[in-house]
């Protein structure tokens, strides 16, 4: 059940959008739609607040509301899974750069990981009317997804560009990076330092993650790993629960212990990192590490083997897929390969 200002506003904007209202007319009196909807001036006022800032209405201090469609700005909103991540920024920063010079304005989301939120400002942001969407869907990898939203906006005409995900709907572009190779080549750089009892850290929510994690498994078994120890966790990984999966591993045994373990990106990589000096454990002398997004976090990042994530590239990438499809191209599937960067994190396992 909608709470009551998003019935009012719900109920204007169809209204506008019916054709009811043009541009310059004026629309009922907060005392009409309190008597109306049956609803407190506080009410009435915070309905109305939210069509200021999404812009089809100006309020007249002693005149009144008036609606204001005349000319609608170019607009693409981007959703991002979680904005105060080290990934999301720089994706949205390359984005704007593209926006700005091509005359576009940019509404930007934060889902916060929740599919829900990430719905309801899908569908806000349609309400609105934007020209398109980039989004990076929140549990990708899971039947909580909104990929049927996804799927119905795109058949609707809504033009979307999804960033780490490639669901393959018909109609919508992708922008994602080679995770498989990822995975493989992380197997393939533990079994060439001669590790042969390795680990894999991942979120099972998140695609990219479960796509580097069975790359990993599946060449790890290919090249004859004696152990392949799979630790998963089905939360963020900024919830304390990648510490407590990092414990259970480097609390066996030392001759059951992994002697490297991947790490599906860097911040599961740092908090590794942070559980084996709490145990008196060395990186990479009692444990090799690699991860993934050469992320920007503090000394951590001069010593940790990762794979480069090309950022802003991918946020610039998929405003000129979007761009593109806008002026009636065909959505396109890009996959940027990331590059390996070797580092300290690494060495050949203790005798």
């Amino acid at each position: 059940m909608l709470p009551k200002y998003r019935i009012i506003e719900k109920f204007l904007i169809d209204e506008i959008k019916s054709g009811k209202y043009k541009h310059g007319d004026k629309l009922p009196t907060e005392k009409e739609l309190m008597e109306r909807f049956n609803a407190s001036r506080e009410t009435v006022r915070k309905a109305l607040e939210r069509l200021v800032v999404k812009n089809l209405v100006i309020r007249k201090p002693g005149l009144g509301t008036f609606v204001n469609i005349e000319k609608k700005n170019k607009v693409v909103g981007i959703l991002v899974q979680q904005i105060t991540s080290y990934i999301f920024p720089y994706i949205a920063l390359g984005a704007e750069e593209v926006l700005f010079a091509n005359g576009y304005k940019m509404l930007l989301g934060n889902a916060s990981e929740d599919p829900h939120k990430e719905r309801q400002i899908i569908n806000e942001w349609l309400e609105v009317g934007v020209d398109g969407l980039i989004i990076d869907p929140v549990y990708s990898a899971t039947k909580r997804s909104n990929r049927d939203l996804i799927g119905e906006i795109a058949k609707r005409g809504t033009k979307v560009v999804l960033v780490h995900t490639n669901w393959d709907i018909e109609g919508v572009g992708s922008v994602v990076l080679d995770d498989w190779y990822g995975g493989e080549k992380a197997a393939e750089i533990f079994y060439q330092y001669g590790h042969r009892n390795v680990a894999v850290l991942y979120k099972t929510i998140h695609l990219p993650s479960v796509v580097r994690a069975q790359a990993f498994l599946k060449r790890g078994r290919e090249l004859g790993f004696e152990k392949i120890h799979e630790k998963s966790f089905h939360v963020s990984e900024f919830t304390g629960i990648v510490m407590q999966s990092a414990f259970e591993l480097l609390s066996l045994p030392k001759d059951q212990r992994p002697t490297a373990v991947f790490c599906y990106n860097d911040a599961t990589a740092l908090q590794f990192f942070l559980a084996a000096k709490r145990m008196g454990l060395s990186i990479p002398e009692d444990v090799s590490v690699i991860g993934f997004d050469d992320a920007p976090i503090g000394d951590f990042r001069e010593i940790l083997t990762t794979f480069e994530h090309p950022k802003e590239e991918v946020g610039k990438k998929a405003v000129e897929i979007l761009l593109k499809m806008i002026d009636g191209e065909k959505p396109e599937k890009y996959v940027f390969k990331p590059k390996l960067i070797m580092r300290e994190s690494v060495t050949y396992p203790k005798k």
